[in-house]
């Protein structure tokens, strides 16, 4: 079984990647929030590596940046009717931390944002995880600065998303806001983020 991988990057694409190891290129398959950390082209990288096999694909490959992710990304495949496609999805709109969070707390609306993912496989999903997503360690998965209150934040995550922003990109654009400006309120923090999401969509 394959653990991880570790060579340089001969290709980069949002849903795979060809790592180069030793001369042999190994085609990845990855969600959006590892493809968000990848170092440029003909860097080395790391990657851990869920390895599958059927009779229909063949032989495929799952990377991750972190082990928390690959290891989320387990339990995802292992609830009845939760292929890898799902699984990757789950991952590149909510980090492991937001995915655990949402399980213990029973937040079906935020899990239900998931594409590929409605409010009847989100509750599926919260009664097959609740007793196996404690046992992930998420020291890896860097935590948002400042000493803003947890509640506020999902609150302006809940209204950011609501007007139709994507989960995994508000989450980013949050942590990126609260490590340089001093935000206190749920709309202090909405405003921001709708202000730098504009203008970077209009770079």
């Amino acid at each position: 079984m394959i653990s991880y991988l570790k060579g340089f990057l001969a290709k980069i694409e949002p849903v795979n990647v060809v790592i180069d190891c030793g001369g042999v290129g190994y085609e990845v398959n990855i969600p959006l929030s590892t493809f968000d950390k990848l170092p440029s082209i003909k860097k080395e990288i790391k990657l851990h590596i869920h390895y599958s096999f059927n009779e229909m694909d063949g032989v495929r490959l799952f990377g991750f940046f972190t082990s928390d992710e690959k290891e989320l990304f387990r339990q995802l495949i292992s609830i009845s009717k939760v292929g890898p496609k799902i699984a990757l999805s789950v991952l590149s709109a909510l980090s492991v931390q937001d995915m655990i969070r949402a399980v213990q707390s029973g937040d079906i609306g935020l899990i239900s944002t998931v594409p590929g993912i409605g409010k009847k496989s989100a509750e599926r999903l919260i009664i097959e995880l609740k007793d196996k997503v404690g046992s992930i360690q998420t020291e890896s998965i860097p935590k948002v600065a400042g000493t803003v209150e947890p509640d506020i934040i999902r609150e302006a995550e809940s209204a950011l998303i609501t007007l139709g922003y994507k989960p995994y990109e508000i989450r980013k654009k949050i942590s990126e806001l609260l490590k340089d400006q001093k935000l206190k309120s749920t709309e202090e923090i909405i405003k921001a983020t709708i202000k730098s999401l504009y203008k970077k969509r209009n770079i």
